[in-house]
């Protein structure tokens, strides 16, 4: 009777993905950070689902340069952010982990990535300005509900960015936000296109931008996309269904202009 309890409510799943009755979302989800420190010290480190807190258990980042140090998760999908947690090294090092900044984005933030980003760009799920205890974890609730696919950890000083294991928590948005939604923009970057070598771009003849905004947003997964007001090779509008890398994944092109979505 209690087994049938505790599978009825959660408490327990062999592949660790469920937790109390919550779903961990970023569990081995895509993710990518500023840099990295050494072999091995990936991005994805931080969501493997190995609970280790060494060196070698974590994600780890170069010093900083022209941006400060992130980590960014692609939940694959919109969902209602309302928690997350943090697991820290264990060694004197995990000082480091302090004055951090959690965000939510509609869309791959690509270059937008910076100090001070003002609130129309993404929605702050928690700012914790503490330093996080070492070897353990540390729990954060929302302080308010954040939608979006995008999940962004960001330290608001010069530092190294390392990060053991990182869970984030929520719901599956179904299209009835229970937060006020503004109404969808679309932003531009004048000269510029994406082109990530690893991202197969939707090529369409359309009549108009309005065209190919419309494409985009019929589209599933599309999070931006690139448009000439004329066609080369019977081609002006085109889909990106993937991340931007901020600085190796955009062309200057006087003939496009690169779109994205944001609300």
């Amino acid at each position: 009777m209690w087994m049938k309890l505790l599978l009825l409510f959660g408490f327990w799943n062999i592949d660790k993905k469920f937790v109390f009755g919550l779903e961990n979302l970023a569990l081995n989800k895509p993710t990518r950070q500023t840099s990295e420190y050494g072999s091995g010290l990936i991005s994805s480190n931080a969501v493997d689902g190995n609970l280790r807190n060494d060196d070698y258990s974590c994600s780890h980042t170069k010093n900083r340069t022209d941006t400060p140090n992130w980590l960014l998760v692609d939940l694959e999908a919109e969902y209602e952010i309302t928690s997350i947690k943090v697991l820290n090294r264990r060694e004197h090092n995990g000082d480091r982990l302090n004055n951090f900044t959690v965000s939510v984005w509609q869309y791959d933030p690509g270059p937008h990535i910076k100090y001070n980003m003002v609130d129309n760009e993404n929605c702050i799920c928690v700012h914790y300005p503490n330093t996080a205890e070492r070897g353990t974890w540390t729990n954060l609730t929302c302080t308010k509900i954040c939608m979006g696919r995008f999940v962004l950890f960001i330290l608001n000083y010069q530092e190294i960015l390392s990060i053991c294991e990182l869970e984030i928590f929520g719901n599956i948005y179904n299209g009835c936000s229970t937060q006020y939604l503004p109404e969808m923009n679309i932003k531009k970057v004048e000269g510029k296109r994406s082109s990530s070598p690893n991202c197969t771009l939707l090529p369409y003849e359309v009549v108009n931008v309005y065209e190919c905004i419309h494409q985009c947003l019929q589209m599933n997964n599309c999070i931006s996309f690139n448009y000439g007001p004329n066609l080369i090779n019977t081609v002006n509008c085109q889909l990106v269904r993937c991340f931007s890398h901020p600085k190796q994944d955009f062309t200057v092109d006087s003939d496009w202009i690169w779109r994205y979505l944001s609300h």
